[in-house]
């Protein structure tokens, strides 16, 4: 604990600073991580995907090695099934853009694919792969 030099004319007394600074500086902190590490969100390109069943696909994105990755939305309409994925980069430094990690992501649907175009959230087409 830290402590602050005598109050009062008393050298030899030690005050404490209260629990509820600690607990706050802690809250404090947290909140400013939470806050610097959502503000750095990437949208990762969508490279392209594979059918595994009738009303899901293996989403494939190129991220870096250790980034939490997820799919965000999924919009579905007649003709075309719109996707956003969302990564939160390395907090740590550490491998450059040259060295991207292929990750696939499982979409489930509400209906069939059928013959709808699968598009990122900003509505490009994804190419299928076998």
């Amino acid at each position: 604990m830290t402590a602050v030099a005598g109050t009062n004319g008393d050298p030899g007394r030690v005050r404490r600073l209260p629990r509820r600074f600690w607990i706050g500086l802690v809250v404090v902190l947290l909140v400013v991580i939470l806050a610097a590490q959502n503000s750095v969100v990437r949208f990762p390109n969508l490279l392209s995907y594979r059918l595994v069943g009738p009303r899901t696909i293996a989403l494939t994105v190129a991220v870096a090695p250790c980034s939490w990755t997820r799919v965000t939305d999924v919009a579905e309409s007649s003709a075309e099934v719109r996707i956003k994925v969302e990564t939160l980069p390395c907090p740590l430094p550490g491998p450059s853009t040259a060295e991207l990690a292929l990750r696939e992501l499982p979409v489930s649907f509400a209906s069939d694919l059928g013959a709808r175009v699968v598009e990122d959230a900003e509505g490009t087409p994804v190419p299928r792969r076998p």
